[in-house]
């Protein structure tokens, strides 16, 4: 399958690096400009471009579409209404959307074991999944066209990046060089995610909440207090959700309620 990916941003890069590395698709990527022969001679179209680029992108490409050509577009909060010029033209229009941060252009996660979450017309599902075997990926097929899909991503992946920032900045307080501190709450971030694939959740909590510690919680506030006050004001509002998480996982309501006092002074 003939694979044009517009867009050399970063999802495009990632995209082009991961479908490069497999033989089952011939891969090339076009910016925002781009020959109509490119246009039509690709199999499968991706556009990995700006949310609000998406449609303007879609009406260029629409007059030279093969027949039986899919168009795919990656934004995670939109749906296949972006892409009716390319539906009103005939092609099998879609959604592609890779959940994978997508944090540089020149450094690109693996998207080997990653998912794709895909939707559309039969046509266009079937080359997202071709598209995402080749990138080694699963694929889930759900819409995606209402912001709470985009909300769960995103809390997710920005959330695990902002609490990383506040945990950084704590070890760098204490001591550690910069890029020690990274890799020490990268490596600790993605035993977390091995532990959510491989365990699921609850089953992937640790820690002293997880265990009913409220000693414990009574200290790390302690601590947090004289280090930053924004570092403890993101441990009080995660606390809660923690609890939650440990009480699906069996902790008693008593030490749960215990917990939650503390948090609260």
């Amino acid at each position: 399958m003939k694979v044009l990916i517009i867009g050399r941003g970063r999802v495009g890069s990632g995209l082009r690096r991961s479908m490069e590395a497999s033989d089952a698709l011939e891969v090339t990527v076009a910016g925002r400009r781009f020959s109509p022969s490119r246009i039509a001679g690709a199999d499968a179209i991706v556009l990995a471009v700006s949310d609000d680029s998406i449609s303007s992108v879609a009406r260029a490409i629409a007059p030279n579409l093969k027949h039986d050509a899919a168009v795919l577009h990656c934004a995670g909060a939109l749906g296949t209404d972006e892409l009716d010029a390319c539906r009103a033209c005939g092609a099998a229009v879609g959604v592609m959307h890779p959940l994978v941060s997508f944090a540089s252009k020149q450094r690109s996660p693996s998207l080997r074991g990653a998912t794709f979450t895909v939707n559309g017309s039969q046509r266009a599902v079937s080359a997202s999944r071709r598209i995402a075997k080749a990138c080694g990926a699963r694929v889930v097929s759900a819409e995606t066209s209402g912001a709470g899909y985009h909300a769960a991503a995103a809390l997710a992946a920005n959330g695990a990046a902002a609490l990383a920032f506040v945990s950084v900045g704590l070890l760098e307080r204490m001591g550690f060089e910069p890029r020690a501190a990274e890799r020490a709450i990268g490596g600790l971030l993605q035993s977390v995610a091995e532990n959510v694939q491989s365990l699921g959740v609850p089953g992937a909590l640790t820690g002293p909440i997880a265990r009913g510690e409220s000693e414990a919680v009574s200290n790390h506030r302690v601590a947090l207090r004289a280090l930053s006050s924004d570092a403890l004001a993101a441990y009080d509002a995660v606390v809660p959700i923690i609890v939650r998480c440990a009480r699906a996982a069996g902790l008693g309501p008593a030490k749960a309620s215990k917990i939650l006092r503390i948090a609260r002074r």
